[in-house]
């Protein structure tokens, strides 16, 4: 049992995962987090800095919902954050689709080598085996 204090009320919980806000909290952030949504849904073009002021958010906690890709903007909006590998500019996630395209074909190459030692391993093994003549 893990007991940790909240970082948005500083009271005691039982820490279940990673999360760092009290189900209390949790709550009233998943509620911040539906105001935000529809706020934008209703206003697709506003600068991310009048969503922030308009529904007393942070720019902080405005940032980490586009990281999680829980929050995005229209498509032309001029808002974006950086790719956190190429640092180009993405309207929402932590990875541009090109390096998320190289972070893939890296992890497949990786997951396919082994199933190619294998293969090999079996080759040898069957050449070692031994044979009997009639």
């Amino acid at each position: 049992m893990n007991v940790t204090n909240c970082r948005g009320c500083g009271r005691l919980f039982n820490q279940l995962s990673n999360e760092q806000l009290c189900p209390n909290c949790m709550k009233k952030m998943d509620e911040k987090f539906e105001v935000v949504k529809k706020f934008v849904d209703d206003n697709p073009n506003v600068p991310v800095e009048t969503v922030a002021k308009e529904t007393e958010t942070t720019m902080k906690q405005l940032n980490k919902w586009i990281r999680e890709e829980r929050l995005t903007f229209a498509p032309g909006s001029a808002y974006g954050l950086p790719c956190e590998c190429c640092g180009k500019t993405i309207p929402t996630g932590k990875y541009c689709d090109e390096c998320k395209k190289k972070l893939a074909n890296t992890l497949q190459s990786v997951l396919d080598k082994p199933a190619q030692k294998r293969e090999n391993k079996r080759i040898i093994a069957d050449k070692e085996k031994m044979r009997y003549i009639k």
